[in-house]
């Protein structure tokens, strides 16, 4: 040892710590920015009641789809899936999630007008592998 020479202190080891934690932070993060959620309109055809969408969802991604509804109508949501572990949750006309948990399938009469979002995406543990993807067909029938 020089005693010329500075030495780390104990601080230094702290600061070290500190970049290290802040460079993984902002590693994760970015990783984050790369996912896409997309988003997009159903429209039923003239005369018909339910749509059926193909859709693909990669890592992370997402994909949202926006349908208006009027209170007191009966919503029937269901989501195959090649991936068993990509699920939709329902979101309400204010944004908040409805009472339901993840999963493929999913009724409920709606409580207001206007606007509900269906998020298809896959679960973390599943999105986190390397290549994942789903392929998957949604159908969505108001009454």
């Amino acid at each position: 040892m020089n005693p010329l020479q500075p030495q780390p202190g104990p601080g230094t080891r702290s600061i070290i710590f500190n970049g290290l934690l802040l460079a993984m932070v902002l590693f994760a993060c970015a990783g984050s920015a790369l996912s896409q959620n997309k988003s997009e309109r159903v429209h039923f055809e003239r005369g018909k009641s339910a749509a059926t969408i193909h859709g693909r969802v990669a890592g992370f991604d997402t994909h949202d789809y926006v349908l208006g509804a009027q209170a007191g109508q009966q919503m029937d949501i269901k989501l195959t899936a090649a991936n068993p572990e990509t699920y939709f949750v329902l979101y309400s006309i204010n944004g908040k999630a409805t009472d339901m948990n993840e999963t493929d399938h999913y009724s409920l009469e709606t409580t207001e007008s206007g606007d509900y979002v269906i998020r298809v995406f896959m679960m973390r543990a599943a999105a986190r592998r390397k290549g994942a993807a789903s392929n998957y067909t949604l159908t969505i029938s108001i009454r």
